[in-house]
């Protein structure tokens, strides 16, 4: 699996910034690059407390700064052909 780095703009104003709270939970959202690559990634950073958020967050991005992070290979997707002839082999 390729090693993917933060790519991440921090607003020093805000110190909410790639937080926000989903329904009591607060969750964390950046971007990883590798090889030409990139992907977002969302979160939970499993407290309903910002101030605890907030250290999270903190400690994470240093981690993802430093160490980086593995990214696993997605699924290729299913097209609606590949479903019916799944649809297909379950019926024969």
């Amino acid at each position: 699996m390729p090693r993917g780095y933060l790519s991440a703009r921090v607003d020093d104003g805000n110190p909410l910034h790639h937080v926000w709270n989903n329904n009591g939970t607060w969750w964390c959202h950046y971007t990883l690059h590798w090889d030409h690559k990139k992907r977002r990634i969302r979160r939970s950073l499993k407290t309903p407390d910002p101030a605890v958020a907030i250290a999270r967050r903190d400690e994470l991005f240093a981690r993802l700064r430093s160490e980086g992070e593995e990214v696993p290979e997605r699924k290729p997707r299913q097209t609606r052909r590949d479903e019916e002839e799944a649809m297909l082999h379950l019926v024969l």
